[in-house]
């Protein structure tokens, strides 16, 4: 996933009615970059915040906000307010999730889909290389070994392709097969 966490986490939140995302014209839910770094914060937290607390911290982030519930926004990092203070430094945070962000942004404007290249399945446009693939390998296999296998990636769109598989197929119908007919 681009936020780094698992989609059990995500659904958690959802669940539990702490997170509210926004969702595109198909349906699919859509999260900011700042949404996303709530999700590793969260993730990467060693203790459990209370349900109010997490929502509260949700809306500060997502919002940008400077204060929420017992929430409050100092420069780079955040304070959680009480008996004892808790500061949680989220700049080394917001860096990871935005050049993940980018990283996929700019796999996706590399991966192309044509009916004529495998049946429409995206591929890294220039090659007849299936991003579904790369991916799949991805799973099991060192970066190093795929890129010696095919020299024409680098090593961000492995990670693409890793993150691509990671959101899964997109709901719905799958596309229906156009057969073209073969010269010969």
């Amino acid at each position: 996933m681009l936020s780094g966490v698992t989609e059990k986490v995500i659904r958690h939140e959802l669940a539990s009615q702490v997170v509210r995302a926004s969702r595109t014209a198909a349906g699919a839910r859509r999260f900011s970059p700042q949404e996303l770094v709530y999700f590793c914060l969260v993730a990467e937290l060693p203790i459990e915040l209370p349900r109010k607390d997490r929502r509260d911290l949700f809306d500060l982030l997502a919002r940008g906000a400077a204060r929420r519930g017992r929430w409050r926004r100092e420069s780079q990092r955040l304070v959680l307010e009480g008996g004892v203070p808790v500061i949680l430094p989220i700049s080394d945070l917001v860096k990871r999730v935005e050049a993940r962000v980018t990283l996929f942004e700019r796999g996706r404007a590399r991966a192309v889909s044509r009916a004529d290249t495998l049946s429409g399945e995206p591929i890294f446009e220039g090659t007849r290389i299936s991003v579904r693939f790369v991916g799949g390998r991805a799973a099991r296999e060192p970066t190093v070994e795929i890129l010696q296998d095919y020299p024409a990636l680098k090593a961000d769109d492995v990670e693409f392709a890793r993150m691509f598989v990671a959101l899964g197929r997109p709901r719905g119908r799958p596309k229906r097969l156009q057969l073209v007919r073969g010269e010969g």
